[in-house]
């Protein structure tokens, strides 16, 4: 039987390997199987390992006879002759392997920081001069809890620069500058070095590595796994050990074995080695547990998007039917024409529906759920609310757009009436309320809630009017904000007001839109406590880390 091209390549990796002992079982197998079934395989093998062998006697002559070169120059020439060819293919297979890889290594080494997004470096400018900041971002969370002892806690879609992250529970999708992405499963904990490689000091992740971002590696406890285009798991044990599974494609584990015994290992897709806390490599079956990849985190996300959902639908019906709501609206199931935003509210008073004028509906904090947005001067949600309120609590999900020059108003009375209220964002990013008195104007507001970092983020804002206690409470995403005492006890009234607009504040160009979106906003006749506020974020909350204000650097 004659060899194909491609069986001859195939034959001669097998060959390789075997003479190098980094061989698997499978491949081993194959090899003689191969052997015993055909006569032109036998006779490669018996040239191939003739050859090797010859090669190593004569390179034993070379270094264990000092006179060679006096006595011997004839044969020396037959020598070159002979090795010649061998000694330049394997130069170029060296060359091609291990250049890439040290070019690869090099780019790690001064942080992976000197290349633009796309991996390519600019000529002519010097390393120091294009070093960047950002090396991954965070794109995919699932129950994400952090560890307590967490530098770092980052939010949903934010960049990160070179850190480690600690995850108690849950998964987290990172996605490489240089276009790797890695699904941390908790608890883990790891390291992103540069835009093309980390450390995995313990837990699992998995790897999806395109072939533009060939060359990613990950430090484990005794070596490195190096991505040769491929699809891999890693498994770092508390006790030092290390599990590799390559899903497709290739891998090399380079690593060191007892006290200076360099390993090297090419494992390929459906293969996977054991490596033990001493640095010693087997080849195992199956790693002893699944790895979650893309896929599974992007079903089980929405499988939690579906659960949260459905927790929502459940709080919302209770919301409505609570005979201390006033005012609910849901911005659900409205069609793209309606013009009129339904009170849910059944508490037995008339519903006081609102008029849209402008605004336009879009998806709101999950999808298939609905909300208006407020994009221009005129955009606002007319309302009529009879009753004056002693005690009260307001809570919404709102999305600003960018900062407010001068405040981004929730819901405002019109005109500045006795209880007069307005509730907004101010342009420091403080959560107010400015209640109209017989005397003047009386403003509370909150510490400073709103940076860049919440612009175009969905965010669960309440504030409490407390008539026994004479406290005026602001939260944000269900945390506390400020408590304040009121200056003079005087009940709310929203009877004329608009929904994300005001043309009554007392400082500012007349007609101010919010500039934002509304998904959800709800007015109760009493005043929740932190425990209730922080359960209609909770429910409500999207797919999201639960702590938005973590800084996403160290």
């Amino acid at each position: 039987m004659t060899l194909t091209d491609e069986e001859t390549l195939e034959l001669h990796e097998l060959l390789d390997g075997l003479v190098e002992n980094n061989l698997s079982p499978a491949k081993k197998a194959k090899l003689e199987k191969w052997i015993m079934e055909s006569d032109e395989v036998r006779r490669r093998y018996v040239y191939f390992m003739d050859m090797s062998s010859s090669l190593v006697h004569f390179a034993d002559e070379l270094i264990s006879d000092e006179t060679s070169e006096e006595k011997g120059l004839s044969v020396g020439e037959k020598i070159v002759r002979f090795v010649r060819p061998v000694a330049l293919i394997a130069a170029l297979l060296v060359a091609g392997f291990y250049l890439p890889r040290m070019f690869v290594d090099e780019q790690n080494d001064v942080g992976g920081l000197v290349s633009s997004v796309d991996g390519s470096s600019p000529s002519g400018v010097a390393q120091e001069e294009v070093i960047v900041d950002s090396v991954a971002v965070l794109t995919n969370t699932v129950r994400v809890k952090w560890a307590e002892e967490a530098e770092i806690k980052p939010e949903l879609g934010k960049t990160l620069e070179p850190c480690t992250l600690k995850l108690e529970s849950g998964l987290a999708q990172i996605e490489f500058l240089q276009g790797s992405t890695i699904v941390l499963e908790g608890p883990v904990e790891f390291e992103i070095v540069n835009p093309n490689g980390g450390e995995l000091l313990f837990g699992k992740l998995r790897a999806s590595v395109p072939q533009v971002a060939t060359g990613f590696s990950v430090e484990v406890p005794n070596g490195k796994v190096i991505d040769l285009g491929t699809e891999f798991g890693l498994h770092v044990h508390k006790g030092g050990s290390t599990e590799v599974f390559v899903y497709k494609g290739r891998v090399l584990y380079e690593g060191v074995a007892g006290e200076d015994e360099d390993v090297f290992r090419e494992i390929s897709g459906g293969e996977s080695v054991f490596v033990d806390p001493y640095g010693f490599p087997r080849w195992v079956e199956m790693p002893t547990e699944p790895f979650m990849g893309k896929a599974e985190l992007a079903y089980r996300s929405m499988e939690e998007s579906q659960r949260r959902h459905s927790a929502w639908v459940q709080l919302s019906k209770e919301i409505a039917q609570n005979p201390k709501t006033r005012l609910y609206f849901t911005f659900e199931n409205q069609d793209d024409w309606s013009r009129v935003l339904p009170d849910t509210s059944t508490s037995g008073q008339t519903p006081s529906n609102g008029a849209v004028i402008g605004c336009k509906w879009e998806e709101g904090r999950w999808a298939g759920k609905g909300a208006l947005s407020f994009k221009r001067n005129n955009d606002r949600v007319r309302l009529n609310l009879p009753q004056h309120l002693s005690s009260a609590t307001l809570a919404a999900w709102i999305k600003i757009d960018s900062l407010p020059l001068t405040v981004a108003p929730i819901i405002c009375a019109e005109p500045l009436s006795l209880g007069a209220a307005c509730w907004s964002i101010n342009k420091q990013g403080k959560l107010t309320l400015r209640v109209k008195s017989a005397k003047e104007l009386n403003v509370y507001e909150s510490a400073v809630a709103f940076g860049k970092e919440r612009v175009g983020r969905w965010t669960h804002v309440a504030t409490t009017l407390d008539s026994k206690s004479k406290m005026i409470s602001h939260y944000v995403n269900g945390r506390s904000f400020s408590h304040e005492k009121m200056s003079e006890l005087v009940p709310l009234n929203f009877e004329k007001s608009l929904l994300g607009h005001s043309s009554s504040l007392p400082e500012g160009p007349k007609g101010v839109a919010l500039r934002g979106s509304i998904d959800e906003f709800v007015l109760f006749e009493e005043a929740y406590q932190e425990d209730e506020i922080r359960r209609l974020y909770e429910i409500g909350r999207p797919n999201e880390p639960t702590n938005p204000f973590g800084s996403n650097s160290p």
